[in-house]
């Protein structure tokens, strides 16, 4: 089967749907699909590259304001339908619902081609973040109109399916997240790595794996690490990411270890060698974060939502708010930290619960998505 992947986001751009696209993508070259990736690369070219055998081709974009490292893509509807009249793809998958999807979306339709659609990322709740929560409701008719167009729209959790089929999204199937187990694993933990961040042995590491932005809700992180260290010195906080937030949380806790973005082994190891990840986030789809750390033998600390509800059993296998609130989350770590001797137990829990979720298995999962699309019946109509 031929599939094209439409994303205004991808490798080098780190975040949890590029990461996922890439998997996708990687996947399905492996069950001996034919698999071409479009999307705003640093190559404006047009021109076309290979990774881990599909293709690649970038068109033109443009960074986010305050996001340096984000861009977005131009419309491209007559490239669009050039190309695909002369390599047609069996399928379009349109991951991001920037002006690139929307003129993707128009290219496969005069085309006849089927599109499924993804819905990776709450952008809807990030209004209130940046003090635009008037403009919801015509983000969500939007967001309703454009997904309602495909022959269906993947998303990672029964929660957020519900969600938008109560705000009249349909045709909604779930498509779960996996997780490297082989990369993100216990052994990973480094003694040294933890001696340059200033912590001994017996000392606590917290540790936060995320964008630097509002929409993360990153004060219970900062807040609840100062009252950690204030009752046991020594503890350490390492922030891993970035954001148009680091140069204000820097400069407010200059004690806390800021490291950027990290990948692969560096950012295995991170988790490993930590104790205590504080996820607060309240805004998102799935969060990968939490199986990443949860596969490295770290206890977790979250609000009971996304992928913290489908696979953290709270005092178990982790620790959950299940009030959306700071305090909430906050009396969750200090709950942590008072069974401290029971970590290690917990940690072992989590590590058996994301054990199965191969990203084989998700993408097989994904490639019968794109076959039904392709052999089902006509396109819906746009709400």
């Amino acid at each position: 089967m031929k599939t094209a992947i439409v994303s205004d986001t991808f490798p080098p751009d780190i975040n949890g749907v590029a990461m996922t696209l890439e998997r996708l993508a990687a996947g399905l070259i492996a069950q001996g699909h034919e698999v071409e990736v479009i999307h705003p690369g640093l190559n404006e070219s047009g021109g076309t590259g290979f990774s881990d055998g599909f293709r690649e081709v970038c068109v033109p974009g443009f960074p986010l304001p305050r996001y340096p490292f984000a861009r977005l893509g131009l419309p491209r509807p007559v490239f669009l339908k050039r190309r695909w009249a002369h390599w047609r793809p069996d399928a379009l998958y349109v991951a991001t619902e920037g002006m690139l999807g929307i003129s993707a979306m128009h290219a496969a339709r005069s085309l006849g081609i089927p599109v499924v659609s993804g819905y990776h990322t709450h952008f809807p709740q990030y209004l209130s973040g940046y003090r635009l929560g008037l403009l919801e409701p015509v983000l969500v008719r939007y967001l309703r109109r454009l997904h309602n167009a495909t022959r269906c729209t993947l998303v990672p959790t029964e929660e957020t399916r519900r969600q938008l089929a109560a705000r009249g999204f349909r045709n909604l199937e779930i498509l779960e997240r996996g997780v490297d187990t082989d990369l993100f694993h216990p052994v990973r933990r480094d003694r040294a790595l933890r001696r340059h961040w200033g912590a001994g042995p017996a000392d606590l590491v917290m540790l936060y794996v995320g964008r630097l932005a509002a929409e993360k809700n990153l004060a219970p992180v900062f807040e609840s690490w100062e009252t950690a260290r204030r009752q046991t010195p020594g503890t350490q906080l390492v922030i891993v990411g970035d954001g148009p937030q680091r140069a204000e949380w820097e400069a407010r806790h200059p004690g806390a270890r800021f490291t950027g973005f990290l990948t692969g082994l560096d950012l295995a190891a991170a988790y490993a060698s930590s104790d205590l990840l504080l996820f607060p986030s309240l805004t998102e789809t799935f969060g990968n974060v939490m199986l990443e750390a949860m596969a490295s033998g770290v206890v977790t600390v979250s609000h009971h939502l996304a992928a913290s509800r489908r696979f953290v059993e709270p005092g178990i296998n982790g620790y959950a708010a299940c009030q959306e609130s700071d305090d909430a989350f906050q009396r969750q770590v200090f709950r942590a930290l008072r069974e401290r001797r029971r970590w290690p137990q917990t940690a072992e829990a989590a590590c058996r619960t994301v054990r199965p979720l191969s990203w084989e298995r998700i993408t097989e999962s994904f490639a019968g998505h794109l076959r039904r699309a392709a052999t089902g019946p006509g396109l819906p109509l746009a709400a």
